[in-house]
């Protein structure tokens, strides 16, 4: 007669404490992404830049043949500051593009790093019928 109510208590005391308990805390051992050693493939912004691109109160960039309109700094998903660039041509077509600063071990075997145009998204207007 007391079986069933001790039975539906123990449950509920069970489920009390299961709901009630913080999860186990996890902790990577290993990046899941790892960064490349070697340079990259992507094509080197000028030196002559480096230092406006990595200053985040920089809103524009200098060039003789585009306006060069800067978004905010940004940390990218593999750590390194990046920017998306505005540029617009002589003929007012605009085009966006990234920038990073990637970190690479140069051909003396040292740790360098230099700011590299990210290869282009590619945007399309068209809509996907299904």
């Amino acid at each position: 007669m007391f079986k069933l109510p001790l039975i539906n208590a123990v449950i509920f005391v069970l489920l009390l404490a299961g709901c009630t308990s913080k999860p186990r805390e996890v902790s990577a051992s290993i990046p899941l992404v790892s960064a490349s050693q070697t340079k990259p493939t992507e094509k080197e912004i000028p030196s002559q830049y480096w230092s406006l691109l990595s200053n985040p109160q920089q809103s524009s960039l200098e060039h003789e043949k585009y306006k060069i309109e800067l978004e905010a700094l940004y940390i990218s998903a593999l750590g390194t500051p990046c920017r998306e660039l505005k540029i617009t041509d002589e003929t007012e077509n605009v085009e966006k593009r990234v920038a990073c600063e990637i970190p690479f071990i140069n051909a003396n075997n040292e740790a360098d790093k230099a700011w590299f145009m990210e290869k282009q998204i590619i945007e399309s207007s068209a809509y996907i019928e299904l």
